[in-house]
């Protein structure tokens, strides 16, 4: 109620006055070019205009710069444009075309897999010796706007380390006000190499010729999207994990009270209210997330676990070239004994601190905070004419961004001794200097050299994206 109350009050914020005169203009036409795939009312969704609306023309450049971005952010177009034609006064009113020049992407995306199984490119590359038989190989196939309706379906099959198959259909708006969607999943996945616990904050893995755990889960999640920046989900999963008797015997806490079967029902609800200006690599705005989590529904699941994460991320411009992100996450989880495979804290995905990339921070809690200084040295869309007939490639945007960091966090472990952790329950300061690469289709490249708070430094490497 909160959530819809606040993004209902900041949408109408930007309603423009209805009172035509010689400060206004009357929206005659919305044109939308080069959306050969694209259904037009998926991208009107996103704007908040029609035609025959009253815009004011000191406040048009604006409107339409956010309009452009909204655009842009569905991430079904390498390029997207905007600019307003004004016509000649009739009977005293002043009438303007409004079209957006789009650029589409390249929507079915089939490729092979050869990944790490690793957490990240340095604890491959440092912790287990460059060890090629720890990779994934397989096949991705993905299908970015089915149908032209910005459907998503993804096809996942994965062998080698880890043997992952997955699918999922996603349904962005299943109503006449495109508002509510949902998405359908599947998932199966089994594996002969396993973390099985942590010490001194360093997963710890068993390898075997048998199989030492199988997963498998179904879910579908329903999507509700009242305005233009935020975005809700209401998920409900069921979950069946199994590992084998040595992984127990070395860790008895993996499923707690030494079982080798997991089954439970999930039920999620997520809040974000998005207000940056690029989702890939954002440089202006705001977002704000909210994610509740309960493990264990029915009276015979077996795990009992609630969690909520709390994430918000500032963006400003400080003038000329120069950039400041913040990024502040907190995360609590009730009760303290958890499952180890439930026990999360920093250094998985982006949850960390940088500098400290090669450790894993297991914790019933966390808060950390990112701060970023960035300077634009570079900013250019290159035409590559050997492509100029293929649209979706034919023009490699590329910014670059030198910037220096400076991170703090810390996770909380009721048990940090069982798991011998040096981190857990002290804080933790990361920082150093950056180089962030932004290029094609939302990939961020990002080198950076990092220093922990005991003066220990060490060069990392990710693909990723900025929130």
């Amino acid at each position: 109620m909160l959530a819809t109350l606040l993004s209902t009050l900041l949408h109408f914020q930007g309603l423009s006055p209805a009172l035509p005169d010689s400060n206004y203009v009357v929206v005659r036409e919305i044109r939308l070019v080069g959306n050969r795939r694209t259904k037009d009312y998926i991208i009107r969704r996103e704007l908040d205009f029609r035609e025959g609306d009253t815009l004011s023309l000191q406040m048009l450049p604006e409107r339409l710069e956010k309009n452009r971005r909204k655009v842009f952010n569905t991430n079904l177009f390498v390029t997207a444009e905007a600019k307003v034609n004004l016509e000649p006064r009739v009977d005293s009113i002043r009438t303007a075309t409004i079209e957006f020049d789009l650029r589409e992407q390249w929507y079915i995306l089939g490729f092979p897999i050869f990944q790490l199984a690793d957490r990240n490119f340095n604890e491959w590359w440092t912790e287990r010796n460059r060890d090629l038989s720890r990779t994934i190989y397989g096949v991705n196939l993905r299908h970015y706007n089915f149908r032209g309706r910005a459907e998503q379906l993804k096809i996942n099959l994965e062998f080698g380390f880890a043997r992952y198959f997955d699918f999922s259909y996603r349904i962005p708006y299943i109503d006449r006000k495109q508002k509510l969607g949902v998405t359908f999943g599947i998932s199966y996945n089994t594996t002969k190499n396993l973390p099985y616990r942590t010490n001194q904050d360093k997963l710890i893995y068993l390898h075997s010729e048998n199989l030492l755990r199988e997963r498998f889960y179904t879910n579908v999640i329903f999507s509700r999207r009242n305005h233009y920046y935020d975005f809700q989900n209401l998920e409900i999963r069921y979950a069946t994990h199994t590992v084998a008797d040595t992984v127990v015997d070395l860790n008895p806490n993996y499923f707690l009270q030494q079982r080798t079967r997991q089954r439970y029902f999930l039920v999620s609800y997520g809040y974000t209210y998005d207000f940056r200006d690029k989702a890939q690599y954002p440089l202006r705005g705001f977002v704000f997330q909210a994610v509740a989590n309960r493990y264990g529904i029915l009276p015979k699941d077996q795990i009992n676990l609630t969690d909520l994460t709390l994430s918000f991320a500032r963006y400003r411009p400080l003038g000329g070239k120069w950039y400041f992100g913040a990024i502040a996450e907190g995360k609590t989880s009730y009760p303290q004994l958890q499952p180890y495979l439930q026990t999360r804290g920093l250094g998985y995905l982006n949850d960390l601190v940088r500098g400290y990339e090669l450790f894993t921070v297991d914790g019933q809690h966390y808060l950390y905070l990112k701060n970023t200084l960035r300077y634009q040295l570079l900013e250019r869309k290159i035409f590559l004419k050997p492509l100029r007939k293929i649209r979706q490639f034919n023009t490699l945007p590329i910014e670059v961004y030198p910037n220096i960091f400076l991170d703090g966090g810390q996770a909380w472990n009721q048990y940090r001794g069982y798991y011998n952790s040096r981190f857990a329950n002290h804080f933790m300061l990361g920082y150093g200097v950056g180089l962030d690469i932004v290029t094609w289709y939302n990939a961020v490249f990002r080198f950076h050299y990092a220093f922990t708070r005991d003066g220990v430094g060490g060069f990392r490497f990710n693909v990723a994206r900025e929130f």
